[in-house]
């Protein structure tokens, strides 16, 4: 299971030799074994150039005899020289990308794990609910609230079976009432206690709409503001189906949060100070140590070249480094590199799908000053 501890540990592994990451997505809804082994071949032949032949083959190994293809993602992070192999079968589709620096490429994980790393769904009606822990879409914990059973009284049992006084409500409708809210009530502390108990980082509520409003404003504010959706949802529904609704709707928060990351960058760089967008302009902030958070669109590739000195990196075919007058030589892939060279000087790496600002200049940045 990863958690946070299993992260710190990861964070702090560096190597004078190359670490190889890797992430597969293997969703068996999504394609067949062989499509994911071809792609993760050529993502392979893709590093070779930079990883040790003997982690490339460590890799294919594992996928081609060991791994069993259950789960719907895998994250690889291999050195043998260094006698480093982790392997992470998760529940949840991933996007698949091969990274090589002296550091594991953990900025997609502490993504998943801060998008879906540990959440409850509390699924409500008037009498009942049902309470479920999920670690990265993997069901960890399930627990059952009963309350009292809300019914209709019948006609003819005491002086509460008859009409109301004039311009109220009938008894037996009163009384259905008092019996649901006082549920509710049961029912929102019940949901604190097992909050409290299992630390989820994110809450969503199921249910229908009016009982939802109603158990929301119950609930302690602390607890309200860990809600990040709800859902329309029987109380029958199944719990396959009520972990990809609930994914579903940790993806468009997780949208969200990367949509707003970009815009940051943009009014950063608009601003003059703390931010760049662009491949040459990163460039620049990257050799100076000056990156904190690079954001690059996943598909943006661009040649460059390195001083085979210093490092430095441009897109400007330079006949030597202006720092340190080395050498350059071509590399077929500057944004990759860019991202090797922010994860080995501890900086995070946000890998961002089709957002229209971004596709149009590749990469950008916030910077530490």
């Amino acid at each position: 299971m990863i958690d946070e501890k299993e992260l710190r540990q990861l964070a702090r592994i560096q190597s004078e030799t190359p670490i190889l990451s890797v992430y597969l997505n293997v969703d068996p809804t999504e394609h067949a074994t062989e499509e994911y082994l071809l792609s993760l071949r050529q993502m392979l032949k893709a590093a070779s150039g930079e990883a040790a032949a003997e982690d490339i083959e460590q890799v294919q190994r594992y996928f081609e005899h060991e791994y069993d293809w259950s789960g719907r993602g895998v994250i690889i992070f291999s050195c043998q020289a260094s006698k480093l192999w982790r392997v992470y079968t998760l529940a949840i589709p991933i996007a698949s990308g091969v990274t090589v620096a002296r550091r594991p490429y953990l900025s997609p994980l502490v993504a998943l794990v801060e998008a879906y790393g540990r959440y409850a769904v509390a699924l409500i009606d008037r009498q009942s609910a049902r309470f479920f822990l999920f670690q990265l879409g993997e069901l960890v914990h399930e627990q059952v609230f009963e309350g009292e059973e809300v019914r209709k009284l019948k006609k003819g049992r005491g002086s509460s079976a008859g009409p109301a006084r004039r311009g109220g409500a009938p008894a037996s409708g009163r009384h259905e009432e008092e019996v649901a809210m006082r549920n509710l009530r049961e029912i929102a502390k019940e949901t604190d206690r097992f909050c409290r108990q299992h630390k989820p980082q994110q809450l969503i509520l199921g249910g229908a709409d009016p009982t939802l409003a109603h158990f929301r404003e119950m609930l302690p504010k602390a607890l309200q503001e860990r809600i990040v959706g709800t859902m329309s949802a029987d109380a029958t529904i199944s719990e396959p189906e009520l972990r990809e609704r609930s994914l579903q709707i940790l993806n468009e928060v997780e949208e969200a949060r990367e949509a707003a990351l970009v815009e940051a960058v943009f009014t950063a760089a608009a601003k003059g100070r703390e931010g760049t967008i662009g491949l040459d302009q990163t460039l620049s902030a990257a050799h100076e140590g000056r990156i904190r958070t690079l954001v690059i669109e996943r598909h943006f590739h661009a040649p460059g070249y390195r001083c085979d000195h210093c490092g430095y990196l441009t897109t400007q075919p330079l006949a030597t480094c202006p720092f340190c007058s080395g050498q350059f030589v071509e590399i077929p892939d500057a944004a990759e590199a860019v991202v090797t060279k922010v994860i080995e000087e501890g900086g995070i790496v946000e890998v961002v799908d089709q957002h229209p600002r971004l596709q149009t200049v590749g990469v950008g940045a916030l910077l530490r000053y």
